[in-house]
């Protein structure tokens, strides 16, 4: 219980420290369309962290009871699998009912969701497998 809990803390910082990396300092994002300005005003942060805490929960969830992921190597390679389709998924949706991305910001969605859930998926394999 102690590992799960660790790799929840691990995996949310690896989720959030990326996330504002990527998204925030670097301005490297999915939604390319004219209107992206003027859609997203503003970063509430604790409702971000939330959702990052989830993402991790899903993860552990995920590795500990249907895949026994355990190592840091097999924890990225799970992770980036999972993050692409979730990053891919979800700025499809946002293709298919706006204007705010085309089908490069899918691809860029896609990796840059992959990337961030690589390395969280490589710190929760490492908590997980500690003994």
């Amino acid at each position: 219980m102690k590992n799960k809990i660790f790799a929840i803390i691990g995996g949310t910082i690896a989720l959030f420290g990326l996330g504002y990396l990527i998204y925030v300092i670097m301005g490297f994002h999915a939604l390319t369309g004219e209107n992206v300005s003027e859609v997203f005003t503003k970063l509430d942060l604790p409702i971000i962290i939330l959702m990052e805490v989830l993402y991790a929960t899903l993860i552990v969830i995920l590795f500990s009871k249907w895949t026994q992921i355990n190592t840091l190597s097999t924890g990225a390679q799970a992770g980036f699998i999972i993050g692409a389709f979730i990053g891919g998924c979800q700025t499809l949706e946002t293709l298919a009912t706006s204007d705010l991305t085309d089908l490069t910001g899918v691809i860029i969605g896609a990796l840059s969701f992959g990337v961030r859930f690589g390395v969280a998926g490589a710190v929760i394999g490492y908590f997980l497998g500690r003994d």
